[in-house]
């Protein structure tokens, strides 16, 4: 911890996931000392384990009308695609109570426009690491939602009109174009919309891949480090208390995903996001492996192809930070797995991964200024979208702290809106 503790950095990062490494990354490059503190391995949170999906496609916020209307049968059935699990806590009781108001239509027509931009200016940026010579696996080949019932049919239909009214790229495809585009489905579907901005990596090696190179440029990344409390004076975060000593910094980026609420609240700063628990597992392709990365909108399960292998993911669980593993809705995931690849895991669980998504009330990031600190900065509320939307978050954390201009309008994802 020496080489900490001679002078103060000029940001010091929490979190070491695809937001804080990609934070660091925009930072690094306009000219800061920086530092990322993380409580475990670096990238070994959720950005480990997720389906490695870009989606400009998902202009839709989790809070829509849509999910009030299918709450009333699957918010507390443990099975299904989104599920609550029953408790009496103030803080989940104060988000539902908010997620509720922000389920308009009203709500939607606004965010779309924000997403849509968000996730665009992030595609962007994934581009320019790849064509800096950052080596992550990153293909642009498209996304397929997949419906296989007349009812999938309309909503899959419905949405990709609404996509083409925002502007993006979209391809309706019916059951022979779909064959075409895809032959390896099982069994065929009625058909799917093809996604053409979307994209897909490995989210690991996206995150190792900018650690090694940032560790090589001189930026400070201390894994194994809990940040235990800070030194604050006159409205500003001083220093992180760490078991092994203080660790100084002109400012503070808090990008620990779902436990950035417990890392906030000793300063008195509310950060409204709840832990969405999600799953995955991750076999061998075998030779006829679809060759796009789907999303099954029926089953509410995804493929990715990562390399050699296929990743499978899915469900999201609004619960606390326990590392359990509910083997019931571990088996839509593990079934789905089973239909496209013979080798995939059996239904033990010490096959599955399990991650924590931070969700927001309204469905956006929170990315900025924590209310009552002038150099304390929030990261998180991500939902589904922390891959997707790391490289843009990490340049707009960037662009508050230097003198860099903004790619998107930052209002949106003000982090005291919710104040």
């Amino acid at each position: 911890m020496q080489q900490v503790q001679d002078q103060p950095f000029d940001t010091v990062i929490v979190g070491g996931g695809a937001v804080g490494v990609c934070a660091a990354y925009y930072l690094h490059r306009a000219g800061q000392r920086v530092a990322v503190v993380d409580q475990g391995a670096i990238g070994g949170a959720c950005s480990a384990g997720n389906a490695g999906m870009i989606v400009p496609s998902h202009i839709v916020p989790l809070a829509a009308p849509g999910v009030i209307r299918k709450g009333l049968r699957w918010l507390f059935s443990r099975s299904s695609p989104l599920y609550i699990k029953p408790r009496l806590d103030a803080d989940l009781l104060r988000w539902l109570w908010q997620f509720r108001g922000f389920c308009t239509e009203a709500h939607v027509t606004r965010s779309i426009p924000v997403l849509r931009d968000l996730s665009l200016a992030s595609v962007a940026l994934f581009e320019e690491m790849k064509e800096s010579g950052l080596d992550f696996a990153f293909h642009q080949d498209g996304l397929l939602m997949v419906f296989e019932t007349a009812k999938g049919e309309q909503e899959n239909v419905e949405m990709a009109r609404l996509a083409e009214d925002a502007g993006l790229d979209v391809t309706v495809l019916d059951a022979d174009a779909l064959r075409a585009c895809e032959p390896n489905l099982r069994p065929p579907a009625r058909g799917a919309v093809l996604y053409h901005q979307d994209a897909h990596l490995d989210p690991a090696a996206f995150v190792d891949t900018l650690h090694t190179h940032l560790e090589e440029e001189g930026v400070v990344f201390l894994p194994d480090t809990t940040a235990e409390g800070f030194t604050r004076e006159n409205g500003h975060i001083r220093a992180i208390q760490t078991a092994n000593g203080l660790i100084r910094g002109e400012a503070f980026v808090l990008a620990a995903g779902a436990w950035t609420p417990a890392l906030a609240a000793p300063l008195g700063v509310r950060v409204p996001v709840l832990p969405g628990k999600g799953y995955s597992v991750r076999c061998p392709a075998p030779a006829d492996a679809p060759r796009l990365p789907i999303i099954f909108t029926e089953a509410k399960t995804t493929l990715t192809p990562m390399g050699d292998d296929l990743r499978f993911a899915g469900t999201l669980e609004l619960t606390d930070l326990a590392p359990t593993i509910d083997p019931l809705r571990v088996r839509p995931i593990q079934a789905m797995a089973r239909r496209y690849a013979p080798e995939a895991p059996t239904a033990a669980v010490e096959n599955v991964w399990h991650g924590f998504r931070p969700c927001s009330p309204d469905g956006l990031p929170l990315i900025g200024p924590a209310l009552g600190f002038e150099n304390l900065l929030l990261a998180t509320g991500h939902g589904m979208m922390g891959i997707t939307l790391a490289p843009i978050t990490g340049q707009l954390i960037a662009a508050q702290l230097t003198a860099e201009t903004p790619l998107v309008n930052r209002d949106p994802f003000s982090a005291q809106r919710f104040s």
